[in-house]
This record gives structure tokens, sequence and C-alpha cells, in this order.
């Protein structure tokens, strides 16, 4: 939003509920380090989701908030449970569709991407740069959450908080898990 940000719009509409109905506000940001979704609740948010968000995480949040208005399908089918994976493309076929062309194109880039990221953060720690490496850990966090890696996007939210706050003995510690997590991610691309 060009003139406030979530935060601040979310105070507005507090403030001009001045207790009348009250609107459900779900804060859905990027921003998936510790202590977010306390922040958002403590300014009036009801809830909290992180980018990307999975259909089925946005329609129980909407259901949570939202009145019902129809009941369930009863002929839908149950949820799965998850299989650990290193990649749910799952994830990524619920953001773009399920041309296969496209998924995996995209899978390609990621691949390449994290493979590129992974050298330049290894770059930046040696050069003794934990600014740098928590950047660049945040530009791949949301990419390989988009495509359903997720155990390579939470180390990279550890590193992005790591390289913020300078700590290069931590970041010494999580970068090797880091490429052997991209590794890990690479190899059972390749198997798809």
């Amino acid at each position: 939003m060009p003139k406030m940000d979530g935060y601040a719009l979310t105070a507005t509409i507090r403030a001009e509920e001045n207790g009348s109905r009250h609107i459900p506000i779900v804060a859905l940001t990027a921003n998936a380090l510790k202590g977010e979704a306390e922040h958002c609740r403590a300014v009036g948010m009801d809830d909290y989701l992180s980018k990307p968000v999975q259909l089925t995480q946005l329609k129980a949040m909407l259901e949570k908030w939202l009145p019902a208005v129809t009941e369930p399908r009863p002929d839908s089918p149950p949820p799965q449970p998850a299989v650990s994976k290193p990649v749910d493309v799952s994830v990524l076929k619920a953001l773009v569709g399920n041309d296969p062309a496209v998924v995996r194109e995209l899978l390609d880039d990621f691949r390449i991407n994290a493979i590129k990221t992974g050298t330049e953060l290894k770059i930046a720690h040696e050069n003794g740069q934990p600014a740098q490496v928590g950047a660049l850990a945040h530009k791949l966090k949301s990419s390989a959450r988009s495509v359903g890696a997720s155990a390579l996007g939470e180390l990279c939210a550890e590193l992005e908080q790591a390289g913020k706050a300078g700590q290069i003995e931590a970041l010494a510690t999580l970068l090797p898990r880091f490429a052997a997590e991209v590794a890990t991610v690479c190899e059972y691309l390749d198997t798809l």
C-alpha cells in the first residue's frame, strides 16, 4: 500500500470500529521471523499467515474468520497427510497450476538459482559479510517455500536472521546444513 502499511491500516480500522462490529483482519506477509505473529496480533490483527500460502491454509483461515456460507460437499475427498520429501511439488502446483511444462520450468529455474545463491552465500560468508548472507538468504527463502522446499526455506529464514544480527558463528553452523539441504533438494528434483 503506498501510504500506509498493514499495521497502520489495522490501527485505523480498529479505531474506526469504536465498539461497533469487529472486522476480521488476517496478516498475509513474507515476514516469517519468530515473533511476527505475536506482533501482528499486538497491533490488533486477528490472525497471521506467511507467504507463500497454500490454498488449503488460506481456505482454513477464511473458514475460521468469515461466516459460513455453505457446508462442505460430502463427496469431497479427505485431506491427504503430508509426505516428508525435500520438495512438495503440490505447493508449486497450487500456486501456478498443473501444467507439467510450467512446473518443470519453474523447478529448473529454482534449482539453478538455489545453486547460484549457495555459491554467493559461501563467498559472502568467507568475505565476512553477514548482512549480505542475510540478504541472499532472504531472496531464496520465498522461492524455496513457493516450490515446496520448506526445510530449505526454513534454513534460509535462519540464515537471514543470523546474517542480519551479524552472528558469524551461527552462520558457520548453518551454512553446511544449507549446502546439504540444497544438494538434497537438487538430487530430488533430478528424480522428477
